[in-house]
This record gives structure tokens, C-alpha cells and sequence, in this order.
């Protein structure tokens, strides 16, 4: 074997060797990522109305990976660009069937099923994202001790905050819903619970 072709060998090897390790790594940082997750509680039982008015439970829930806001229709602030954030991530995943989106309305007394089915089409294109309503002593009550969110002075005190739950409807993490780092940061944490299983 000539030197020249004893030299491809090892480099050849030297990059098998590096780009298993790296796998390695990668592999390690994943499980490192999910095990950081946490988990911060478990979604309550509830029964909420989508906007078609079919009857949406917590059982939903199981065996999906759902992101789940706050909202109203009429809010002119935070709302729409959380409402935009939630439609791009929709898009995003829209090949997996095991990620869905529940928006639930601080406002139900204006936010007939009607409306919400007027503004669910404003962002929404496809039917895994749920939008919601309930009695409002509910919503507060699921905001609350539910989801661990401030639902003070509502429809207009409402987080603005997005939460993921796994399959295990484990309440694992919250993210800024109007903040693009925190989207690209819940992007990143969705994938890693699909790689997950």
C-alpha cells in the first residue's frame, strides 16, 4: 500500500471517528435537553367547546404534543402577533399528526363559536388547532391551577405566554408567545420530543 493511499485510510477513519462522536453528542445533548424540560405539572380535566362545536376534553391531549394560549378576539395587542407565532409554527409541523394548538378565549361572552370560527380562519389552515370557549369561571380556574398562568382582569389580563405539553399531557415548559426567539426556541423543544417518540 502506497503512503499516499495509507493516508486516505487514516483520514478516512479519523472522520468515521469524528462524525460518530459527534452523533454521540448530539445524541447526549437531546436526551440532556428533554431531561432539562422538566416537568412542571399535568394538565387538569376540562371540557371546552371548539369552534365547530364539537366538545374538546383533556383526553384530546394524550398521545399528541399540543401548545396551548390564552386569547380573544377582540384583543389589538398581544393576540395577533400570538395568533401569527402559532399559525407559522402550525405550518412548520404541518406534516407531523402529532402536534396540535389550543387556543382557549378569555372571552367567551363576546367569542361566540361563531367568531371564533371567523378568526380561526384568519390563521389557522388546518384542523389541529382548536379554538375554545368555556365559562369564564372555567377559564380562569384552567388558566390558574391548570396551567399555572395569570388570568387577572380578564379577557384583557391574560398570559400572553404559550405552554408545551407531551404526550403524557406533562406540562413541560413556557415561552413568550410574541417574542420570535422564544417561537424558534419552542420550535426546537417540539422537535426534540418528536425525536422523543
Amino acid at each position: 500500500m502506497s503512503s499516499l493511499n495509507k493516508k486516505l485510510v487514516i483520514a478516512f477513519l479519523f472522520i468515521f471517528m469524528l462524525g460518530s462522536f459527534g452523533l454521540y453528542v448530539i445524541d447526549k445533548a437531546t436526551k440532556s435537553r428533554i431531561d432539562n424540560m422538566g416537568v412542571i405539572g399535568q394538565v387538569p380535566s376540562f371540557s371546552l367547546t371548539n369552534f365547530d362545536g364539537s366538545i374538546i376534553t383533556d383526553q384530546n391531549l394524550n398521545d399528541k404534543i399540543s401548545i396551548v394560549s390564552f386569547i380573544f378576539t377582540q384583543c389589538e395587542g398581544a393576540c395577533p402577533i400570538m395568533s401569527e407565532n402559532m399559525s407559522i409554527l402550525q405550518e412548520r409541523f404541518s406534516a407531523s399528526d402529532d402536534v396540535q394548538f389550543l387556543s382557549i378565549t378569555t372571552d367567551p361572552d363576546y367569542d361566540t363559536l361563531d367568531i371564533l370560527e371567523k378568526f380561526s380562519s384568519n390563521y389557522s389552515n388546518n384542523d389541529n388547532w382548536f379554538f375554545l370557549r368555556g365559562n369564564l369561571i372555567e377559564i380562569i380556574e384552567l388558566s390558574e391551577k391548570g396551567f399555572y398562568l395569570s388570568a387577572a382582569l380578564l379577557p384583557a389580563g391574560h398570559s400572553t405566554r404559550f405552554v408545551l405539553v407531551d404526550k403524557e399531557l406533562n406540562i413541560r415548559k413556557y415561552y413568550e408567545g410574541t417574542i420570535e426567539s422564544n417561537i424558534f426556541e419552542l420550535q426546537s423543544d417540539i422537535v426534540t420530543l418528536l425525536n422523543q417518540g
